[in-house]
């Protein structure tokens, strides 16, 4: 019998996710009925949100049940087909879940898109994904940077935070990464090439970061909130604009009561605008930013950089690895061979 491997939930987790979280199971691979058909997936994103899906607290998402198959987004193949809009052969990215094969009718709950390649195919999990359209809805669509100006990105060297300012860098503006640690430092100045990065673990970070932004920061790509927000907005130039994306300070929270809120007295005193980014909003955008992205990456001012593991079966931990803080660039999981 041909198998279909599954991570399912073992039970919810507490704070910061654990392997023993989660369950590797062996199902039977379906097939593609009337007006379906069937997904091999060779990639699947691993992404913050998750974690807040996989408790029921993220837009769209229902809390998971023991048993469950995780909540996930993948890149495959169509392998066998009954829907006269899908042929076999297409390369597709759908909320499949943590699995290996997947059945979809190509609804909008599947959140099914075509891809026709023009960059590396796991780019299209990251840079020219879902984090990298909600870079650039952030960076086009809300802060609108100009020449010149200071753009500050935190969780820098992931790709949602590292798209954005690669793409704010081609618009001429001075951008500073935030990010936990030197590696990862590295890589967001090396690799994505921003002017300077502030590891935010050194006990004078916030001075650093005031140094690397004399001028104040004109745009605030948030995606942490919490305390590191609060020290942000006091640097913030006059009229300068916060683009609030991801709370990544508190995706393992064990209560809602579990942190205060921020200090707004900043906003008022900078004239500051709290702009709020949810990606769903621009999903109509895909293709044009698709072509813009794929134009970037050949010109050399898109780059990716992934932190990736084979085999489902190690999604759990890879996973705990991203909600640790842990991973270093875009967290994916290679499932199968692009070519079979």
């Amino acid at each position: 019998m041909a198998e279909n491997l599954q991570v399912q939930l073992a039970r919810q987790p507490e704070g910061v996710p654990r392997a023993t979280d989660f369950q590797v199971t062996k199902a039977a691979r379906p097939s593609a009925g009337a007006g379906q058909f069937l997904i091999r997936n060779m990639y699947l994103s691993l992404d913050p949100y998750q974690r807040g899906a996989i408790a029921g607290r993220h837009m769209g998402h229902t809390r998971l049940n023991q048993g469950d198959v995780i909540y996930g987004r993948c890149l495959g193949e169509v392998i066998e087909s009954k829907h006269p809009d899908y042929k076999v052969g297409e390369i597709v990215v759908s909320e499949s879940g943590w699995q290996q094969y997947f059945v979809s009718s190509g609804s909008a709950h599947d959140e099914v898109r075509k891809v026709k390649p023009e960059a590396p195919l796991s780019a299209y999990l990251g840079a020219l994904g879902m984090p990298g359209l909600t870079a650039w809805a952030g960076v086009e669509k809300l802060a609108q940077p100009t020449l010149g100006d200071t753009f500050v990105v935190s969780s820098a060297a992931g790709p949602v935070g590292g798209t954005a300012g690669q793409l704010a860098k081609a618009k001429g503006c001075r951008v500073v990464g935030i990010a936990g640690g030197d590696e990862k430092c590295k890589t967001v100045i090396e690799t994505y090439g921003f002017d300077d990065c502030i590891n935010y673990k050194a006990k004078d970070w916030a001075e650093r970061l005031k140094a690397a932004c004399p001028n104040g920061i004109n745009h605030y790509f948030d995606n942490v909130g919490g305390p590191m927000l609060d020290t942000l907005l006091t640097q913030m130039a006059l009229y300068g604009k916060v683009i609030m994306c991801g709370l990544a300070s508190l995706y393992n929270r064990t209560s809602d009561g579990e942190f205060a809120g921020n200090n707004m007295g900043p906003v008022v005193g900078k004239r500051a605008q709290l702009l709020g980014l949810v990606v769903y909003d621009y999903y109509d955008k895909f293709p044009e930013f698709q072509k813009i992205g794929a134009r970037l990456m050949k010109q050399g001012k898109l780059a990716i950089h992934e932190d990736r593991v084979d085999g489902l079966e190690n999604a759990p931990t890879h996973f705990v690895k991203l909600a640790s803080g842990l991973n270093n660039g875009k967290a994916l999981v290679a499932i199968a061979p692009e070519k079979v």
